[in-house]
């Protein structure tokens, strides 16, 4: 049964960024979303790891729903505001 995940990216500047909200089969299909995500938008900037730096996968029904929230609502703004209009 698919099941919602949080990517973030976490050291760096930013100590926790969301990078994806996505959807896996499981845990070990979700931990391979970076890859994949890397493979079919290898422009997004996010997606490239510096030193020190790692993703962590959550799923959502073990994230803080305030947390959750505040998430996508940061990856909706950035999108949007990537948006030509």
């Amino acid at each position: 049964m698919a099941k919602s995940y949080l990517l973030y990216r976490c050291g760096g500047n930013e100590q926790r960024l969301p990078v994806a909200i996505f959807t896996a089969d499981g845990v070990d299909e979700a931990r391979e979303a970076p890859t994949w995500l890397r493979r079919r938008h290898p422009e997004n900037e996010l997606l490239v790891l510096g030193p020190g730096e790692f993703f962590e996968v959550i799923e959502e029904g073990q994230c803080p729903p305030d947390e959750w929230k505040k998430a996508a609502a940061r990856l909706e703004h950035s999108s949007l505001s990537g948006r030509e209009g």
